[in-house]
């Protein structure tokens, strides 16, 4: 027995995380997040969620107290948790962009760690994913 029989080598190929289509949707990543965030908090108040904040603009100090603090490339942009131990992480992209390497990566090894996770365009289709995933919804909007 070798190591790789008790380690096999990861594949290159992506794990089967949800990717929202893109579109031409002409909204920003922030403000497709935002319009999830605002939805979120009225349809399932009950699923606590959270930004990792990944993407600022930082002088070259506040970057490696940022990484001595623990700040990773490819962290993705929200964690949702809710009653009964049920979490989900979240990537929000605008219509044409898609994850870059960093992101494949850490989406690939949250979902071999059994998380749920996505990349998302649209605020419905990552509420819907959320009910998919077990997070407490109230039926309010019909979502």
């Amino acid at each position: 027995m070798d190591a790789t029989d008790l380690f096999p080598p990861e594949s290159d190929a992506d794990e089967a995380w949800h990717i929202d289509p893109r579109d031409n949707d002409p909204r920003d990543e922030l403000k497709r997040q935002s319009a999830f965030l605002r939805d979120a908090k009225i349809i399932c108040p009950g699923v606590d969620i959270f930004a990792v904040p990944n993407a600022a603009k930082r002088t070259q100090w506040a970057a490696n107290k940022a990484k001595r603090e623990g700040l990773t490339a490819g962290v993705l942009d929200l964690v949702a948790t809710w009653k009964g131990g049920g979490s989900a992480f979240l990537e929000f992209k605008n219509g044409k962009e898609m994850p870059d390497a960093n992101q494949r990566d850490r989406l690939n090894m949250l979902t071999r760690q059994g998380h749920h996770c996505g990349v998302f365009r649209q605020e419905k289709s990552a509420l819907e994913f959320l009910r998919r995933c077990g997070a407490p919804f109230i039926d309010r909007r019909g979502l």
